[in-house]
């Protein structure tokens, strides 16, 4: 049997007073231009809560304090850089924040970062995982 690459990352849910906090990935990322979650990859030997800290920091400027465990989001894609497939592998977690949100990281993976009212979900072009996060976290769009 042939190894595929396996990813394995990390993301958070950010709800407040009823707009979800979302990442811009950048140019030259898969999904440009798109919207999601914060988070991305775990890095090797790294926990994934340091990760996940790691992460929201970097895409939003905010520091995490609590989180909550949703569930796990699974797919198999394949194309662009993967044309055998990759296996991606995604823990969402809740995670509570509020403030106003910038990027830390310097020509990372998203180069925006912001509150969308979840009314306004609909209007903006996001990637399957914030759909996916929102239905594990048990959050409706309406």
């Amino acid at each position: 049997m042939t190894k595929l690459p396996t990813r394995l990352s990390i993301y958070g849910v950010a709800v407040h007073e009823d707009a979800i906090l979302l990442c811009r990935i950048a140019s030259g990322y898969p999904g440009e231009g798109m919207w999601t979650l914060p988070g991305g990859g775990i890095e090797w030997g790294e926990h994934p809560l340091d990760a996940l800290r790691r992460e929201i920091h970097e895409e939003t400027g905010l520091d995490l304090g609590g989180y909550e465990h949703l569930g796990i989001d699974a797919r198999v894609y394949e194309g662009g850089k993967y044309p055998d497939g990759i296996h991606v592998v995604r823990m969402i977690y809740r995670t509570p924040l509020s403030g106003a949100p910038s990027v830390t990281e310097v020509d990372g993976s998203v180069d925006a970062c912001r509150w969308v009212p979840l009314s306004e979900l609909d209007e903006l072009p996001t990637v399957n995982l914030v759909r996916a996060a929102l239905e594990i976290a048990g959050i409706e769009i309406t």
